[in-house]
């Protein structure tokens, strides 16, 4: 159990469920209901999403983030396809080789600009692997907003989808925080991914106030045929599978899951803007949504991590120096945040001292 004494900034999956959504799900859970998708939450879920995207989308609900990854991935890649994706996408470094355990394909890896698949870097990719020697490319997968925090423009994810289906390629999109982008663009979800041309969506709730809810929306028709064959083989088709489209149903209404993610951006805003006069606390992304990467000098660890739940990104041992990333959320109280900015002031300012002595 976390120490209630230290206050958390290490993820957005920490907190706990938003009071609308409980709702939601305890309304589910105590009806009557046709199991295995079949059930009058999962047919209202999946009309708001088409509400909300704008288009005739096929959705299916799944209870990780890994989940709706790889099996989204599935409907278009067999054992010698490849996907291309950056070096720090969650594919490629946080499922512990899950893609490649259900698929068998390969994932062809470009280095990220701050957080960002480039075309030029998948042009090389396709450059380089284009005969029978090497897996062939077939899918190409950002993630929006991106690992670092930074959010792909609506002209950078239009692009990227032309080129991509100019080239045969399909196009993912891993929105596990997809709310947060939103937000900072100021779009709603047709325009970023309806219009874009995104061929399938992996539509995150479970770090903006949802819980093991994740959706993957399909714009492809072609992808959507055999996906619930797919989902149960992966065993993400559950009896009582109501308890995640319920979830959407709140998440969706009166802008729940915009609202939310507003606030956790706002928040990391407020936090970023205090550190930018720090000598020795440096942010090092652009704060676009609700994650912030700081660098700070190891000797500082310690103190830091008394007081509050950070995530470790990196300790470098040439510079001595530690990276951390800060996350906020929908219920990061200001008061927390308030106490954070605080404590990394006198931070900065204490080893300005030491080094003086």
């Amino acid at each position: 159990m976390q120490d209630s004494k230290i206050i958390q900034f290490a993820s957005d999956n920490y907190v706990g469920t938003h009071p609308e959504i409980i709702k939601k799900i305890v309304e589910s859970m105590t009806s009557i209901e046709l199991p295995y998708g079949q059930d009058s939450y999962s047919q209202q879920a999946s009309k708001d999403l088409q509400k909300s995207f704008q288009t005739d989308c096929k959705s299916f609900f799944v209870g990780t983030g890994t989940a709706a990854n790889v099996l989204a991935l599935k409907t278009i890649l067999k054992s010698h396809h490849a996907v291309v994706c950056t070096d720090i996408a969650h594919i490629n470094g946080a499922e512990c080789g899950a893609l490649e355990n259900m698929t068998g394909a390969k994932i062809f890896q470009a280095k990220h600009q701050q957080g960002k698949l480039t075309i030029s870097a998948i042009e090389n990719i396709l450059n380089a692997k284009n005969d029978f020697h090497h897996n062939t490319p077939k899918a190409v997968s950002i993630t929006q907003p991106t690992e670092l925090g930074t959010v792909y423009t609506l002209q950078e994810i239009k692009e990227i989808c032309d080129y991509a289906h100019s080239k045969n390629l399909f196009v993912h999109m891993d929105g596990a925080r997809l709310a947060n982008a939103a937000a900072t663009l100021n779009v709603n979800l047709k325009e970023m991914v309806t219009d874009t041309g995104v061929d399938i969506l992996s539509f995150g709730a479970t770090k903006n106030g949802g819980s093991l809810a994740e959706a993957v929306v399909i714009f492809n028709k072609k992808l959507a045929e055999d996906f619930v064959h797919i989902q149960k083989q992966g065993m993400q088709l559950f009896s009582k599978s109501r308890i995640i489209p319920a979830q959407f149903i709140a998440y969706l209404k009166d802008h729940l899951w915009l609202n939310n993610a507003k606030h956790a951006n706002r928040v990391a805003k407020e936090i970023a803007e205090s550190l930018q006069n720090l000598k020795f606390i440096k942010t090092l992304m652009p704060v676009e949504t609700n994650q912030i990467f700081i660098e700070l000098p190891t000797s500082l660890k310690d103190q830091l991590l008394s007081k509050y739940y950070l995530y470790i990104v990196s300790e470098d041992q040439m510079t001595q120096t530690t990276t951390f990333r800060i996350v906020t959320s929908y219920n990061t109280s200001p008061e927390d945040a308030q106490k954070l900015m605080s404590y990394l002031k006198s931070l900065d300012y204490d080893y300005e001292l030491t080094l003086k002595v």
